[in-house]
């Protein structure tokens, strides 16, 4: 599966229930420090929601901010009152809470909203969740005056992994602790110093993940080292996938391979439940799916069924059907590798070819830059955008759904470090103007060849040219 994987700083993805991309979360604070630096910290239960709506601009209705009112059940610090009120303001960064819920809270108080808060990057979770910190916080205040190194192993759907082994690697000596029934592992009364957390991988399971504090020693995200300091704590919490995987390439109706094509597991049973399994094929058609939880699938193409040029056909099924009735369900069984699964596009519709090539001003080739395929805007459809890159020689080919109307142009991605001797195309760069060829009005009644898009700069090497 196609994904950017951030390393240095442990980027997360939406792996674990304490955490959220859209807010920018990098990692975890430990349960020591969260403890220490939070107001109030208790579990509670959400008693009472009162929800401030808004509509955006088609009409959908979404939260713009909350007042829940929590009562405590088990107080570690600062909860007075036997009932708190909790506001949120309905960001990426705000928790959206849900009467019945029952949470662990880190809490801090808001003098002016007269009301508490949690943050969605911090340790707040809900209680199912928050075996690692119950364990801690119901060992104060004792727990607190001990070193102290823990996390849990979990699969992504947040599945406890039971009876792994975890190595902790110190400088002089490696310890060893098994998980709990909750995927918990933990160890006190270490030395302190640094230490390599790991764990072992579960038969037909893969690492996924690596979540908390690491140091400048950790060679990458599977190989975390984490400080341990006198009467404090380190933890780091690992989130694992199946080592699964399906392969295949897409057909169209001709036999021949499809690019830029999306293909997609659903569930059988939930469709809408389905975690985000998708690939889009490659030139030769071929596409990978991997880390594929158990369970029950429908293998399709073009998701949305909206017909483009990419996808010039409507939703299909494997082997290649329209008809979901007829679709073959595919099993994902542990350690599954399942090869050579094609999907035969049965009819499509017809398209055209744009051909040409991408020339600098001076006549020599722009290699490796975009050229795209616009489609006219239409009220209530989506805009038809088609594009590549082009090869050595500065060429490129595009296939557009017949009948269709819309500009044709070629632009060229630069920036002032990889341009230094290039003066007229780094004085483009620097005040924010496109690099661009001159929009040719198209319509795809018929192929259209030998098209020449030139770019109003002349040819300059790149940097990365220069190095080579």
């Amino acid at each position: 599966m196609k994904r950017i994987l951030a390393l240095a700083a442990f980027v997360i993805i939406a792996l674990s229930p304490r955490l959220a991309l859209a807010c920018g979360c990098l990692g975890t604070s430990s349960v020591c420090k969260a403890f220490a630096g939070a107001e109030a910290v208790f579990v509670g239960s959400v008693t009472r929601v009162s929800n401030k709506t808004s509509k955006d601009e088609n009409g959908n209705e979404y939260i713009v901010s909350q007042v829940a009112n929590v009562q405590v059940e088990e107080a570690f610090k600062g909860a007075k009152e036997p009932e708190l009120t909790f506001r949120s303001y309905g960001t990426s960064c705000d928790v959206t809470y849900k009467e019945g819920q029952r949470r662990l809270f880190y809490a801090s108080y808001n003098k002016e909203d007269k009301a508490w808060s949690i943050h969605v990057c911090g340790r707040s979770t809900l209680v199912e969740y928050a075996a690692d910190d119950l364990s801690f916080l119901r060992g104060l205040p004792g727990s607190a005056q001990r070193t102290r190194i823990s996390g849990e192993l979990k699969t992504r759907d947040h599945k406890p992994l039971m009876g792994v082994k975890v190595k902790l690697v110190g400088q002089t000596k490696t310890y060893e602790v098994f998980t709990d029934k909750n995927g918990v592992y933990e160890m006190y009364d270490l030395p302190a110093g640094k230490y390599g957390v790991a764990p072992e991988t579960p038969l037909n399971l893969k690492l996924n993940i690596a979540i908390g504090e690491v140091t400048a020693d950790s060679v990458d995200r599977t190989h975390p080292v984490v400080e341990l300091k006198e009467k404090s704590c380190a933890g780091m919490n690992f989130y694992f996938t199946e080592n699964t995987a399906i392969t295949g390439r897409v057909l169209g109706a001709d036999g021949q391979p499809m690019n830029n094509v999306c293909v997609r597991l659903r569930l059988k049973e939930k469709p809408a439940e389905t975690p985000f399994l998708l690939d889009c094929t490659e030139s030769d058609g071929s596409f990978k799916i991997d880390e594929i939880a158990l369970g029950e699938y429908y293998l399709v193409a073009n998701d949305d069924g909206v017909i483009s040029s990419n996808e010039p056909f409507p939703l299909t099924y494997y082997p290649g059907v329209f008809d979901k009735a007829k679709a073959t369900v595919l099993n994902i069984a542990s350690g599954d590798k399942l090869e050579d699964f094609d999907i035969h596009i049965p009819s499509q519709k017809p398209t055209r070819t744009i051909e040409g090539r991408l020339l600098f001003s001076d006549g020599r080739p722009a290699e490796g830059e975009s050229v795209e395929f616009a489609s006219e805007e239409k009220s209530g459809q989506s805009q038809d955008r088609v594009y590549v890159n082009t090869d050595a020689e500065g060429r490129f080919k595009l296939s557009v759904l017949e009948g269709s109307k819309g500009t044709l142009h070629g632009s060229l991605y630069a920036h002032s470090l990889d341009l230094p001797n290039c003066p007229q195309i780094d004085k483009l760069v620097k005040a924010y103007k496109d690099i661009e060829t001159k929009r040719i009005k198209l319509e795809l009644n018929r192929d259209h060849q030998d098209i020449e898009l030139v770019l109003a700069v002349p040819y300059c090497a790149k940097a990365k040219e220069e190095r080579e």
